[in-house]
């Protein structure tokens, strides 16, 4: 009877850990996240904005790459398009860029002109195949991801979304996953890999990612709003909780 009880005592400890476990700090920030093991599919969500859809702004170019990729509007991701010369906010932004180098510096330009040479038709099949949020990409071309723009997306789906990009599950050929998935890596050692990409617009902040740590695999999607919030602090507010 004793090892019966202590067998069922382990087992609602077991089941009750997510309940207890450490929440992100989101300090001065109305912020939720979403965080899901794809080992053992335990799910923990934070904050109560799960499933509110907002702009992706620049976590779209997650699957931009990949469709740009895809449809061959570039050769690769080392292919050089050149800066038209439009001097813009940030100094990182204001010279050529390859897909690898704009998507380390969330340069927007370089993005749009990805979609523009996808252009509208074939943009709208590709991300309503992708099952990305509401997949409406009705608002102009060269912005329906960004603030105030059409296209929107929760945390929940954009969990979902890297889910099924880390369990190679989307309709494209793996060496365009397997180069999106490189260009996202931000952090990489002998024991784990950091991929992401943060997101700043409309007055929110993102940050989505994975971690492989040996054979675990975690995605997760953090968002923050309120004054000041951005990509940047929510990727700082991500890798303070992850990394414990």
């Amino acid at each position: 009877m004793m090892r019966l009880y202590t067998t069922l005592l382990i087992i609602l400890f077991i089941f009750m850990l997510p309940l207890f476990a450490k929440e992100p700090n989101f300090g001065k920030f109305d912020g939720s996240a979403v965080v899901l093991d794809l080992n053992s599919s335990q799910k923990m969500v934070f904050g109560v904005r799960a499933d509110e859809r907002l702009s992706p702004c620049s976590t779209f170019k997650i699957l931009n790459s990949m469709i740009a990729l895809d449809s061959r509007v570039v050769k690769d991701e080392n292919e050089v398009i050149k800066w038209d010369g439009v001097k813009r906010e940030y100094p990182a932004w204001n010279q050529d860029h390859t897909m690898r180098s704009a998507i380390a510096v969330s340069t927007v330009w370089f993005y749009q002109e990805l979609a523009s040479r996808i252009g509208e038709q074939r943009m709208r099949e590709y991300v309503s195949r992708a099952k990305y949020g509401n997949a409406d990409t009705s608002d102009a071309l060269r912005g329906f991801w960004l603030g105030g723009g059409s296209l929107k997306i929760s945390l929940n789906e954009q969990v979902d979304f890297l889910s099924r990009l880390m369990r190679n599950d989307l309709e494209f050929g793996q060496h365009v996953m397997d180069t999106v998935k490189d260009i996202m890596t931000l952090e990489k050692s002998d024991t784990y890999l950091l991929g992401g990409k943060t997101g700043s617009c409309g007055g929110v902040g993102w940050f989505v990612g994975f971690v492989q740590n040996h054979d675990k695999t975690t995605v997760f999607a953090f968002n923050i709003k309120g004054d000041g919030a951005n990509g940047v602090e929510a990727k700082k507010i991500a890798l303070e909780y992850l990394k414990k």
